[in-house]
């Protein structure tokens, strides 16, 4: 038996890392941030007011947030910062795996 026949056989799962994102923004762009971050596969898991700013705190896939330091400028004129960190391995949906070992497999 190959080693593609046993994995596909085993179930097995291409997984991503997971990252805990708390973004920190003056309150009027709270909707504009939602959107970008589900835009992102995130999921938000609450949002809390500070002092003026709302702080939303979500789950986003590694993958989809290289680049967000620009967009973020960009969607708050400058006055929004983020932070992440490493939370955990979550299995890629199986749409975006297949395209991603498609994409593996044209490579010589």
């Amino acid at each position: 038996m190959g080693f593609r026949e046993a994995c596909r056989q085993a179930g097995m799962q291409l997984l991503e890392p997971l990252m805990s994102v708390e973004v920190t923004a003056p309150e009027e762009y709270t909707g504009p941030i939602t959107g970008s971050l589900c835009g992102k596969r995130g999921r938000i898991q609450g949002m809390d007011a500070r002092g003026g700013s709302t702080v939303l705190q979500a789950f986003v896939p590694l993958a989809e947030m290289f680049g967000y330091a620009s967009e973020l400028r960009s969607l708050t004129s400058g006055r929004g910062a983020f932070t992440m960190h490493f939370e955990h391995y979550q299995a890629v949906p199986f749409a975006l795996a297949e395209e991603i070992v498609a994409r593996l497999r044209e490579k010589p």
